[in-house]
């Protein structure tokens, strides 16, 4: 992931945006997806705290164990919205 992000661990990601205004939490499986599950201005909230980390660990652990056909089915359904790098 280029610029600047930090390991959460768990398979969360905190990526900072808009010259460093802006924080996205980012939910990774393996490389292959990555799922932004909140953004935030940093003037609003100056970081997300233990709970909203515990709480997207668990997302984090049940997005892992979702399936290529699962996620397929959830982007058809626009439960995912799939943004194109191209």
């Amino acid at each position: 992931m280029l610029g600047q992000c930090d390991d959460l661990g768990g398979g969360i990601f905190k990526k900072r945006l808009n010259k460093n205004l802006a924080r996205a939490i980012i939910v990774a499986k393996g490389g292959e997806y990555w799922v932004y599950a909140y953004l935030f201005e940093k003037k609003d909230k100056s970081n997300i705290d233990k709970t909203d980390l515990s709480n997207l660990r668990r997302f984090a652990e049940v997005f892992a164990r979702k399936t290529a056909t699962e996620i397929a089915l959830e982007l058809r359904d626009r439960q995912l919205l799939e943004i194109c790098h191209d």
